[in-house]
């Protein structure tokens, strides 16, 4: 029976949003992968689930999506064009990789600009704020929350503390108190990893018999 994979059964791994963005897709290693962004209804159900807008906003995008189909189409290449870039960036910081990391600087500050230019300064319950305007029509506007993110975790953060999971490619930022933290999640990726040497192992000594 296959294993039911959506929105509701994804994992959430990391204490970053725009970790958790990257790691909408099942696995960014090896070909057997399942993108949990299927639909733009996936995108608006996941940022339910992460809290990156309030429901009312949420809904407004999902009705509004309904009728405007193709506009929703591209809406979603767009996240996923942004995600890409994320993806490269938090990977190339991970990697301490200088080459990839001026590989994607240029496009994740072309992003930033974007969300930046969204932020306003507001003024709630007697103190002021920076915080996003959320344009009536605009089917992309939470992931510029997301962009924000990836801002704050890349300034915020020592990046020895960025990292990538070597079995299936999660990103996350390691909050252990000795920083030794490498799979993203031990359960899952850091049992399968383990099991996967056990049996190298086992076949190498056959082998050398």
């Amino acid at each position: 029976m296959a294993k039911l994979r959506n929105i509701g059964t994804l994992t959430i791994d990391s204490s970053v949003l725009c970790c958790n963005f990257v790691n909408t897709v099942s696995s960014w290693k090896g070909e057997k992968k399942h993108d949990y962004l299927e639909s733009y209804n996936d995108f608006v159900a996941w940022c339910a689930k992460l809290e990156v807008s309030d429901l009312r906003t949420l809904d407004m995008l999902r009705q509004l999506a309904a009728v405007q189909p193709e506009e929703a189409m591209v809406a979603l290449a767009r996240v996923k064009e942004i995600r890409e870039v994320i993806r490269g960036l938090i990977s190339a910081v991970a990697h301490n990789d200088n080459d990839e990391k001026s590989k994607f600087l240029p496009a994740a500050n072309l992003l930033l600009i974007d969300a930046v230019s969204r932020q306003r300064l507001l003024y709630v319950e007697g103190k002021f704020l920076m915080g996003q305007v959320e344009a009536p029509g605009d089917l992309s506007s939470p992931v510029w929350k997301v962009v924000n993110s990836l801002a704050s975790l890349l300034t915020g953060q020592e990046a020895v503390r960025i990292k990538e999971c070597p079995n299936c490619g999660w990103v996350f930022l390691d909050e252990t108190r000795n920083g030794k933290r490498k799979w993203c999640n031990p359960q899952s990726c850091g049992s399968a990893d383990k099991m996967m040497r056990y049996n190298q192992r086992k076949k190498n000594n056959i082998v050398g018999e």
